[in-house]
């Protein structure tokens, strides 16, 4: 237990001195004596009769005991040293003491002046008002004598000054027009404070008007102004509402310091957090055990909270630009706070100053928050316009670059025509069936020798020269397709050496006479680096619907026509069911299919996925071959057309899903993140009774979906979108993750991308050629990643074939890559020889 008189009372062993009165507006008494009664059986009479020794003497014009467990007696003297009858009003001007008698001493008997306290209902005081007043009258050149009883709960302290009644009117007044407008300033500053929180729901502004409008409430209370106007007639609610709007201003001060400086409550912040809390256990005592033990409490934790909460936001701000604005903040609450709790605890004298210090530190408090908060809005206002102007910006470079990603996904980058998925997305427009069309192919045989000879630009070069010159002269012949009138695109470039232009004609006679005019004018040299090169261009062509009844008929049947060109006079060769020598093993192919399927005699190939993060292997694509008995191995590209035209691709499918789940379910034993690419057909996810059998297949590989990644091409999408998206979030559904393969080469549609379920993009092996030596294809791969990474999918590069191609992609960020440089698809058998080396390739 603290002994605070032994700092602040001053003991003497002589009598205290009578506090003369006279005619001035206001005096303080300064002298009394002083007994404790740790019994509480006195009462004003049997006090008087105790050992003048048992008193003690103060000498100041302020008590302050702090807290105090007995009832405490003072005894005072009054003299009116004027020669006239003085009418007076002693105040006891502390309004948070439980319990106050005063007594006036006549003939050794105490007559009761004032039975009052802030235990007992408020029109207990003499006179209306917050402090404890009486009236006395003062006889002229007479001594008068007064005992005061004080028993509270509260700190025992006060100023007992004698006023006259116009002068204390006049100051209580002026006094109380201060308060009311402080109160009315941290009011307002609560409401405006939660109207910003409201429109821009920003925790900071919510947590500080509380605050502020509880801490406003706290100090009313205080003052008795609660008591005064709210609970009058209930005495209890008032000294709880001290207790409990104390203990929600501390909370609320440290969630407001947490979130002012924005600290993370699970990391820097989660000291203060904590802090928060301490408030709300000492409610609990209070409610269990002991109120004065809460508050007592209450305070103490305070001196060391609140300081806390300082030094621990000022060390993790000290890259804050609010840092400044906190430290002046806090620095005028914690002192005024200090000097107020110091006070109460009867360590520092109880004066006007030290009473208001919380009201003055807060004020300073409020109104730096309130410039750092003002500056904080305008800050985040600036920041906004900013961030708004950026993604302005940033969207008219997306558009851009979208607009570049389109042109290069259906031109070709090095003559700049329409490649072959934009030609079939016209043939396929423009096929009708009263229309005869024709469809010529030009190809430039000698490219693949100038690739090899003299290097990818000089070939790149003649292809560029053989598309200029080809656009040009195709343009006067009759019957020419526009196949982009922005552009003067007549021609679209189907393959690395090949061209193709469709003429709406059926005369064959005259066809081959300007074909002829063409291939003569094309034929002429080209000159590279003062070298003459012979470009060696042949034709062919096949007509619609004569020779096919759909575009990529009409293509395949143009381009066999073109492979015979080199044996015919001229170079030009049109397309005869006579020397399509693919049509004998086509249909054996197609009467074979099944039956191989069927017998399991298809066979899976696996190309390891590469970690860019580490260089391991995370997983395969597996890849369906055909070891046909008399032909070979046959690829994909020959048997995938002929499974989809003849409806044998959902089995194809099936098949390789599940070998691929069996296969998988052993290398999951190894490593449990394995993860197995598989590709599936348009026909596959336009298909309901696919989807179902899948969900059967299954049931057998539970869970292993959550390991297979479906692939389904960029272009394959675009078809039947609504019934194709809601069959792949089936799919997504049952646990498969699906990604878009040979993203960059069709013609989609990127808000429709954003809908589809997919977690992974694979960007097309076209863009990896020559990717290190190509800034404009280094921007579109970047652009790419950017993209899928933004749309929270992971990226795929196929087609890696170097060191520098694969580093490269590192530095973008793709997330795995898969080609020639790491392996070619390979046997399971070699496959696990591979996953038995270490884990890096």
């Amino acid at each position: 237990m603290l002994k605070p008189l032994l700092i602040l009372l001053v003991l003497v062993t002589c009598t205290a001195d009578a506090t003369n009165i006279d005619s001035t507006s206001q005096q303080t008494v300064s002298n009394f004596w002083l007994y404790e009664d740790p019994s509480h059986h006195f009462n004003g009479q049997t006090v008087l009769s105790t050992p003048e020794s048992s008193w003690r003497v103060i000498q100041q014009k302020n008590i302050n005991l702090g807290y105090r467990n007995p009832t405490v007696w003072f005894k005072f003297e009054l003299t009116n040293i004027t020669e006239q009858t003085l009418s007076k009003l002693l105040d006891i001007n502390y309004p948070l003491l439980d319990y106050v008698s005063l007594y006036f001493i006549k003939d050794d008997t105490a007559i009761p002046l004032m039975q009052t306290g802030d235990s007992l209902p408020y029109d207990s005081r003499n006179i209306d008002h917050p402090n404890f007043v009486t009236a006395i009258d003062l006889p002229p050149n007479k001594t008068m004598h007064y005992l005061l009883k004080i028993k509270s709960n509260a700190p025992i302290q006060s100023e007992i000054k004698v006023w006259s009644p116009d002068e204390f009117q006049s100051y209580y007044r002026s006094k109380a027009s201060l308060t009311f407008l402080y109160l009315g300033i941290l009011f307002s500053a609560a409401l405006f404070n939660l109207v910003v929180f409201i429109f821009i729901k920003e925790r900071t502004y919510l947590v500080y008007g509380l605050y502020a409008g509880t801490f406003a409430l706290l100090m009313a209370s205080q003052d008795a102004i609660l008591f005064e106007y709210v609970f009058p007639n209930h005495p209890k609610y008032h000294n709880w509402s001290q207790l409990i709007l104390g203990c929600a201003a501390i909370s609320l001060t440290m969630l407001f310091n947490l979130f002012f400086l924005k600290l993370d409550p699970k990391n820097k912040g989660r000291s203060i957090y904590l802090m928060s809390f301490v408030p709300v256990f000492i409610l609990l005592i209070a409610f269990v055990f002991n109120y004065v033990i809460a508050i007592k409490l209450a305070l103490i934790s305070t001196l060391i909270m609140l300081p806390a909460c300082f030094f621990i936001g000022l060390y993790h701000s000290k890259n804050s630009i609010n840092r400044a604005f906190y430290i002046g903040a806090w620095m005028w609450f914690v002192i005024g706070f200090v000097i107020f709790a110091l006070a109460r605890l009867g360590l520092i004298p109880f004066n006007t100053f030290s009473n208001h210090a919380i009201q003055l530190g807060s004020t300073l408090e409020l109104l730096t928050f309130a410039i750092a908060l003002a500056r904080r809005l305008h800050i985040e206002k600036e920041t906004r316009i900013q961030a708004q102007q950026i993604i302005i910006d940033s969207s008219r470079q997306s558009v851009k670059l979208q607009e570049e990603l389109l042109h290069n996904a259906t031109h070709n980058d090095v003559t700049g025509l329409p490649n072959r998925n934009n030609f079939c997305k016209w043939l396929d427009r423009n096929l009708t069936e009263n229309v005869p069309f024709t469809l010529v192919l030009m190809r430039l045989s000698r490219i693949a020798e100038l690739d090899k000879t003299l290097g990818r630009d000089i070939s790149n070069y003649a292809l560029e020269q053989f598309a200029t010159v080809l656009n040009r002269e195709v343009q006067s012949i009759e019957g020419i397709q526009c196949l982009n009138t922005q552009e003067d695109f007549y021609a679209a470039n189907l393959s690395n050496s090949t061209l193709g232009f469709v003429l709406k004609t059926d005369n064959h006679q005259a066809l081959k006479a300007k074909l002829i005019s063409l291939n003569k004018t094309l034929n002429s040299p080209i000159v590279i680096n003062d070298m003459e090169i012979e470009p060696w261009v042949i034709s062919g062509y096949a007509c619609y619907p004569e020779d096919a009844q759909n575009a990529q008929t009409l293509l395949r049947n143009a381009g066999i026509a073109v492979e015979r060109a080199h044996q015919c006079d001229n170079q030009i060769s049109n397309y005869h069911k006579i020397i399509d020598t693919y049509d004998e093993r086509r249909l054996l192919l197609v009467n074979e299919l099944k039956a191989a399927i069927a017998q399991n005699k298809m066979a899976l190939y696996y190309q390891p996925l590469i970690n860019t993060k580490d260089n391991t292997i995370m997983g395969a694509e597996a890849l369906i071959r055909w070891p046909h008995d008399e032909y070979g191995m046959i690829m994909p590209d020959e048997f995938i057309e002929i499974a989809e035209q003849t409806g044998i691709i959902q089995a194809l499918s099936l098949w390789v899903i599940k070998h691929a789940l069996q296969q998988l379910r052993i290398w999951k034993k190894y490593n449990p993140e394995f993860m197995m690419s598989v590709n599936i057909s348009t026909h596959n996810i336009q298909d309901s009774h696919f989807i179902e059998a899948v969900s059967f297949l299954m049931n057998d590989h539970k869970g292993l979906a959550e390991n297979i990644i479906l692939e389904i091409t960029e272009t394959q999408m675009m078809g039947d979108t609504q019934h194709a998206l809601k069959n792949l979030w089936a799919l997504n559904e049952l646990g498969f993750n699906l990604a878009i393969d040979d993203f960059g080469t069709g013609y989609s549609n990127l808000g429709y991308l954003k809908k589809l379920p997919a977690n992974e993009l694979k960007i097309d092996k076209s863009f990896m050629l020559n990717l290190e030596d190509d800034p404009q294809n280094q921007v579109l791969v970047q652009t790419a990643i950017d993209m899928a990474h933004n749309l929270g999918m992971s990226v795929v590069a196929e087609g890696v074939e170097s060191e520098r191609c694969y580093s490269l992609l590192k530095t973008m960020g793709c997330d795995l890559c898969q080609g020639y440089h790491f392996s070619l698809p390979i046997p399971v058998d070699q496959f696990d020889r591979i996953l038995d080396k270490p884990a890096k390739i």
